[in-house]
């Protein structure tokens, strides 16, 4: 058994000072105050840890993991410029071993930041679940499906393969969700047929949606609305996932509530590509969970989840004028455990017996962070992720001290490096 002591524990019901948590494999046994804690037994490891803080591991909703070697390579531009004259074009000379190498620098940087589970979508997605294996945390994985370039629905049959070759990979640390793109993207009857093929496999559904008023508007001028996308192709039949949203029409928050939807709150990238914001407390007020994403390094630089819940923070405060909008308890659930119910991954994110054992602990003890009144608070508004000091993904400890323990940090960035060059050479000789 690992039991970490001296910390302050987040836990569902209390911060809990010099609280202890105690791990048995890939469980929490106990969470809560010295007093009523377990006696120590001959051969447990313990980890005294005074003046830091044990929080669950946070979920990253939506990224796109290996776009980690695009980052900077399109800034200051506009969504649909950015993705057409930019992005896919770049991404159709990417190989897999591009995919695979830049999949494995983006979880440098998210197990280092404290991220214990990840919903990614992309391509070469038999690399991602190789990488997220070899990483330790667990992830949902989607071949991302662009219908309106997919005629034989060969890339939709890639999707159903992937469902079928890695659902419960890596000791059920993987699940597979299907991917189409976005409405824009993807027609109709493209989308009818993802949502029979998730249907069938019974399979998650993960979807850009809203991504950006102009979207909506021409959704509207259909006659059709964000969630009347979901409701009409038959995707809200299985549970969704739906990344970024926010422009929602008026009437989608009561069609939502009778759905299986969570949200995909991306509020870094949103801001950095002028998408706007996400009524975020609407959707809860409705009953709709709503967790936090990166999305990729291309457009939103980082993977910080620290930065993620300020930036969600801000944004609810700032576009409401009203300060008491998502509070820090909020958005740190929102980043751990409501990510996860997002993610259909009930069993995450509470320090709680019975979740399974990921956990950060984050040191408190800097300048920057002193002096702590209220942990929750530093934690969102003042940490950031180089205050992490160690990470455990089902018990089993992925980062210690500045140190990954299970992958071969240097060769990673090595083998990214090599991968960034053949992409400019690529981006030099087109």
């Amino acid at each position: 058994m690992i039991r970490l002591e001296g910390a302050t524990l987040l836990t569902p019901e209390e911060e809990c000072p010099q609280g202890v948590l105690c791990i048995d494999k890939d469980r929490i046994t106990y969470a809560g105050p010295a007093d009523g804690a377990p006696a120590a037994q001959p051969g447990d490891e313990i980890v005294d840890l005074p003046g830091r803080a044990i929080i669950p591991g946070f979920v990253n909703a939506h990224t796109h993991l290996a776009m980690q070697l695009l980052r900077g390579i399109a800034d200051d531009v506009a969504l649909a410029p950015w993705l057409t004259d930019h992005i896919w074009p770049v991404e159709d000379r990417m190989g897999e071993d591009d995919v695979l190498a830049g999949t494995r620098l983006a979880l440098l940087e998210a197990v280092a930041s404290g991220v214990t589970a990840v919903n990614d979508m992309y391509m070469a997605m038999d690399r991602v679940a190789e990488a997220i294996g070899e990483a330790g945390i667990r992830g949902v994985i989607t071949q991302g499906l662009i219908g309106n370039a997919d005629p034989g629905r060969g890339k939709l049959r890639v999707g159903t393969e992937l469902y079928e070759r890695w659902q419960g990979g890596y000791g059920g640390r993987i699940q597979v969700a299907l991917g189409p793109h976005a409405p824009y993207t993807c027609d109709p009857h493209y989308l009818v047929e993802v949502a029979q093929a998730a249907k069938a496999l019974d399979a998650r559904v993960h979807i850009h949606l809203a991504e950006t008023h102009q979207e909506t508007r021409d959704l509207a001028a259909e006659g059709r609305t964000p969630a009347h996308v979901l409701l009409d192709s038959g995707l809200s039949e299985q549970p969704v996932i739906a990344a970024h949203y926010v422009a929602p029409a008026e009437s989608d928050f009561a069609l939502l509530e009778g759905m299986r939807v969570g949200i995909a709150h991306c509020p870094v990238s949103n801001l950095k590509l002028g998408c706007g914001f996400a009524p975020v407390a609407r959707f809860r007020a409705h009953g709709i969970p709503v967790g936090l994403g990166s999305d990729g390094a291309a457009s939103a630089n980082v993977l910080d989840p620290f930065l993620s819940m300020k930036a969600a923070a801000w944004i609810a405060k700032g576009s409401t004028q009203d300060p008491t909008q998502l509070s820090a308890r909020t958005v740190l659930r929102m980043a751990t455990h409501e990510g996860a119910l997002a993610l259909g991954l009930a069993d995450v994110g509470l320090l709680a017996p019975g979740f399974l054992a990921d956990v950060v602990v984050v040191d408190l003890r800097a300048p920057h962070l002193q002096p702590v009144f209220d942990v929750a608070s530093a934690l969102v508004y003042t940490a950031t992720a180089r205050d992490v000091e160690r990470v455990y993904a089902s018990g089993r400890l992925l980062f210690a001290e500045g140190r990954h323990l299970l992958v071969d940090a240097p060769e990673i960035l090595s083998q990214a490096q090599r991968a960034a060059q053949r992409i400019a050479q690529r981006q030099i000789l087109s």
